[in-house]
């Protein structure tokens, strides 16, 4: 099964432009380095500067950073960040370049909801670019482009969502199925002044569904809806609260009682619907749901 290309940094092409005519020093920047002897220390060094940073924010009782974040653990998850860039270079051919670095930089002081922490982190760093670059802006790029590539690797996948598709047609062909949850969305908006407001939506993930592709920004809420927090179980579910795409995807295929939806992709897996009963004022179905497999069992391996 082919592999769907990872999204690369929009703002990419144009940091591109800017390093080649001079106006970021890409050449502060650092590339790859995988530690060794020789570039451990510093590395080390600065990976527990900026965690120390963190860590005289963090509120309520904490331990002595020396004892939440020993010499060990810190020397780890450097460790763990050259081995995840490693995996990303080696498996989907992703190369974190000055450019790309210098569009997470931009983007880290541009869209910052905590700009005096980060400037204690760049003032923990020696105010380096290069240092905040590669300490802080890397990481991030790496473990956002690994999991985006995980979670589109239709290779990995495969197997779940064979399963959810075998669910799919035994549901249309009204065989019992283990495993599905009972969900009621109220059709009319939430009155005024009820129950708390919704939460921000989660980051943009691509979902795909027989028939087309879509934006499901509302996983979190969908998946809130399945296994709603023991408090929550009384409280009403609103359709008007799931993404706009996700909702005319299950009005379209979700019209009378037993119509089934088409397996719906998310970044954390595989989702099919079937309609029980559908009025002008409420839409109840079945839900199944099938994680993805293990981010974290699958980068163990490589």
């Amino acid at each position: 099964m082919p592999i769907r290309p990872c999204g690369l940094l929009r703002q990419t092409w144009v940091l591109s432009v800017l390093v080649s005519s001079g106006m970021i020093f890409a050449a502060r920047l650092p590339g790859a380095v995988a530690p060794d002897s020789a570039t451990l220390p510093a590395m080390c060094a600065d990976r527990a500067a900026i965690e120390r940073v963190y860590h005289e924010h963090r509120t309520g009782t904490k331990p002595d950073f020396a004892q939440a974040m020993p010499a060990d653990l810190i020397e780890k998850l450097v460790r763990q960040d050259a081995h995840k860039e490693a995996v990303l270079l080696k498996t989907y051919s992703f190369e974190v370049t000055p450019a790309v670095l210098a569009a997470e930089v931009l983007r880290i002081d541009t869209t910052t909801r905590a700009p005096e922490v980060l400037a204690e982190l760049k003032q923990a760093l020696g105010n380096d670019p290069a240092r905040f670059a590669r300490s802080v802006a890397r990481p991030i790029v790496v473990e956002r482009e690994l999991r985006r590539c995980f979670e589109n690797d239709a290779s990995l996948h495969g197997a779940q969502r064979r399963v959810a598709e075998q669910i799919r047609e035994d549901l249309r062909a009204g065989k019992a199925v283990e495993g599905l949850r009972d969900v009621t969305w109220q059709l009319t908006p939430r009155p005024e002044g009820t129950g708390s407001e919704p939460a921000g939506p989660p980051p943009q993930t691509k979902g795909t569904a027989k028939g087309g592709v879509y934006s499901v920004e509302a996983t979190a809420q969908v998946a809130q809806a399945l296994t709603p927090p023991p408090e929550a179980r009384d409280e009403k579910q609103y359709f008007d609260e799931l993404n706009p795409e996700l909702q005319n995807v299950l009005r379209a295929q979700l019209q009378k009682p037993d119509d089934v939806s088409a397996v719906i992709e998310t970044s954390g897996g595989f989702l099919v619907f079937q309609a029980k009963e559908r009025t002008a004022a409420t839409l109840s179905v079945r839900s199944f749901s099938l994680p993805k497999r293990s981010y974290e069992e699958w980068l163990a391996s490589q």
